[in-house]
């Protein structure tokens, strides 16, 4: 019996000590579990900051102060190729700090202890996000002033001539319009995912003739001179202007009359006999700058009299007639590259310079010699050198005049 009575002690022993231990467990657990309805769970961050074990009372200063830091930083906005640089504050944009920790503590509340203990034993991690208010006021505002620095008239490709008379194709640029509407739907939908946003805008592609690029040198030039003080003079410069800036392609035929006539056209006065008299000196100053450059004479017809602005036979007559005939001057562009015109005044003469590539003429150069015969005409020939050195002689025309 009293074996048996000390079995049943040790017995009565040993389950008292379990229920003890399993007291003293389940009371460590629910204390342990317990405290995280009131404070933040280990391996929760917002914005990578550790939040672990902040009491709630004080989670939504915390939360505060590392909104402020986040609101402080700054993003970049790709706009038409530009980047430009912000802070959130700079936008009007806010960090609802108070949904942020209501957004933790209900989390945590609503986690049964079974499910924390899963939390502390497996180490969940959990983050959270700032939460952004966005004042749209404020963001058109932006966007707007925004539009006015960044967008962009579209200017087409075209040549400037320089005050040193040095030619030069510039690039267009293309043209920009920023969209407002949509790029507030991506200030609102993407500025809290990504450290740096596109905006949209309406792109106005510029137009851009490569093969201009390719005009580089000014391959032949010619000069008459004129009395810059008399009627004739406004004649002179009129027709220069038509003409300045004229792009013959490549086998294309120049004709002057396209561009400056008929001679009764805008600007144009009237002097000695006719409105017009004197254009035929811009005709002759073209002729002269295509024999230069070696290109091919379609029509050119001589005056009746011997004109005195340039050796005989090196003349060239235009004329328009109110039934619609009219003379022509006119060459052929037998280069593999454009040719630019460039036709201007300077004080009392009258320049055209021809621009196009360096390699138009394969390296060749040209002069021109009027030699007279008889009393009134002249025989004009065309001289073709290569590096300095005359390869040819040829006859351009025999002119014979009525009168000098």
């Amino acid at each position: 019996m009293k074996n048996i009575s000390k079995k049943k002690i040790i017995l009565f022993s040993l389950l008292g000590i379990f229920i003890i231990l399993l007291f003293a467990f389940f009371c460590y657990f629910y204390f342990k579990i317990y405290i995280y309805h009131f404070q933040v769970l280990p391996n929760t961050y917002y914005e990578g900051t550790l939040l672990s074990d902040v009491e709630f009372s004080s989670l939504n200063k915390k939360i505060e102060k590392l909104s402020t830091k986040k609101l402080n930083q700054k993003f970049s906005i790709t706009c038409n190729g530009k980047e430009y640089s912000y802070r959130y504050l700079d936008l009007g944009i806010q960090i609802d700090n108070k949904k942020i920790s209501n957004k933790i503590i209900e989390y945590q509340k609503s986690l049964s202890y079974w499910e924390i203990f899963q939390i502390l034993y497996k180490k969940s991690k959990k983050t959270y996000s700032p939460i952004f208010i966005y004042d749209k006021n404020i963001l058109t505002n932006f966007l707007n002033e925004l539009k006015k620095q960044v967008d962009v008239l579209r200017v087409d490709g075209h040549f400037v001539m320089g005050e040193d008379r040095n030619l030069q194709y510039i690039s267009g640029v293309d043209g920009f319009s920023l969209d407002v509407s949509k790029s507030l739907d991506v200030l609102v939908n993407d500025v809290p995912k990504e450290k740096s946003v596109s905006l949209v805008g309406d792109i106005n592609p510029s137009i851009n003739v490569e093969k201009y690029q390719s005009i580089d040198t000014k391959i032949s030039s010619f000069m008459t001179n004129f009395d810059p003080y008399i009627t004739r003079a406004t004649n002179l410069r009129v027709a220069l202007n038509y003409i300045d800036g004229v792009i013959v392609e490549p086998g294309e035929v120049f004709s002057f009359y396209k561009y400056a006539g008929p001679y009764n056209k805008k600007g144009y006065v009237f002097y000695y006999e006719f409105v017009g008299n004197g254009v035929c000196q811009i005709a002759t100053t073209i002729y002269n700058t295509a024999l230069l450059g070696g290109l091919e004479i379609v029509k050119r017809y001589p005056h009746g009299k011997k004109s005195p602005y340039v050796p005989g036979g090196l003349d060239a007559t235009v004329a328009s007639y109110s039934s619609g005939w009219n003379v022509d001057f006119q060459f052929k562009n037998t280069y593999s590259y454009p040719i630019y015109i460039s036709a201007y005044a300077i004080g009392g003469e009258a320049h055209v310079d021809f621009w196009s590539n360096k390699n138009a003429t394969n390296g060749k150069t040209y002069s021109t010699e009027s030699v007279k015969i008889g009393n009134r005409g002249y025989t004009t020939y065309l001289h073709t050198y290569l590096n300095g050195v005359e390869i040819a002689k040829n006859k351009i025309a025999t002119t014979w005049y009525l009168e000098e």
